[in-house]
């Protein structure tokens, strides 16, 4: 499992426990602070949005800085948590469950989400929480809508989440198209996948995946694409035998270079070549 998707992974494991256990899971408070700092222990597991300001938050000695629209997760466990007052707002949300299994399984999906020493940046999670405080005023602790409320919630962060995963693997794959361009149509290197995986220290079979998800194609096929590009500008602008072409365009000799061309253009580098030529004096 690659990096970018435990936290999309995570929250969907979340969403799965608290629907599948409601009759089990205990909202203890969702609120709102304000400017105030705090000292103490963490007493169940929760979800803290900074909907303002900024705010250096020392989890059991380990510094988290929060800046606007940041998520944050806080475990049972927590031993001591604290920050100074100053110009923040954050919504906060606990719960836990009245079954040790399940609290087990709650410690292990924050542990892979890993949001309480990275938090995550969300955009107007605060309705959500609005709503969830206004059902725990009218005494709506286990009622249907809390759990609506709940889920919809985490399902916001669910999307977040893939779409951080997806912008992550957006970068990720058009950084390798970059290098294809540079390397295989500016000088016709031969690059295997499993160099080209090594390169980005991921596998080959989950790299070809990402790349074929966001182009189309697998990676072979879009380096042969360079290089037909390349012959192509060579057969339009040079006289260099067909031969000298195929080698510099990185294909292994002439044979597999014309093979290859007829199969996507339809004729041959030579026919290619003509036809260029008689366009240009026409």
């Amino acid at each position: 499992m690659h990096a970018d998707n435990q936290p999309r992974i995570g929250v969907e494991a979340l969403i799965k426990l608290v629907d599948q256990n409601w009759s089990h899971i205990r909202i203890h408070s969702c609120g709102f602070w304000e400017n105030l700092g705090w000292d103490g222990p963490g007493r169940w597991f929760e979800l803290n949005y900074l909907t303002g300001g900024s705010q250096l938050v020392i989890q059991d000695g380990q510094s988290v800085q929060l800046k606007q629209n940041d998520l944050l997760a806080v475990q049972d466990t927590l031993r001591n948590s604290s920050c100074t007052g100053g110009q923040f707002r954050l919504y906060y949300i606990g719960f836990y469950s009245d079954k040790t299994e399940i609290n087990t399984a709650f410690r292990e999906l924050f542990a892979k989400l890993k949001l309480d020493t990275r938090p995550m940046a969300l955009q107007g999670l605060q309705q959500d929480y609005q709503a969830i405080m206004a059902d725990l005023n009218l005494g709506r602790q286990d009622s249907v809508l809390v759990k609506q409320h709940f889920l919809h919630l985490l399902l916001r962060i669910y999307h977040g989440a893939a779409q951080t995963s997806q912008s992550a693997h957006y970068r990720l794959i058009h950084a390798v198209m970059n290098d294809l361009h540079e390397r295989v149509g500016n000088t016709g290197e031969r690059l295997l996948l499993s160099e080209i995986a090594a390169r980005y220290s991921l596998n080959e079979r989950y790299l070809n995946q990402l790349f074929k998800q966001e182009t189309g194609v697998t990676i072979g096929i879009y380096m042969n694409a360079i290089r037909l590009e390349q012959a192509k500008r060579l057969l339009e602008t040079t006289s260099m035998p067909i031969t000298a072409i195929a080698h510099a365009a990185g294909f292994y000799d002439g044979a597999h270079f014309s093979r290859t061309f007829k199969v996507k253009e339809g004729v041959s580098p030579q026919e290619y070549r003509a036809m260029q030529r008689r366009n240009t004096l026409d």
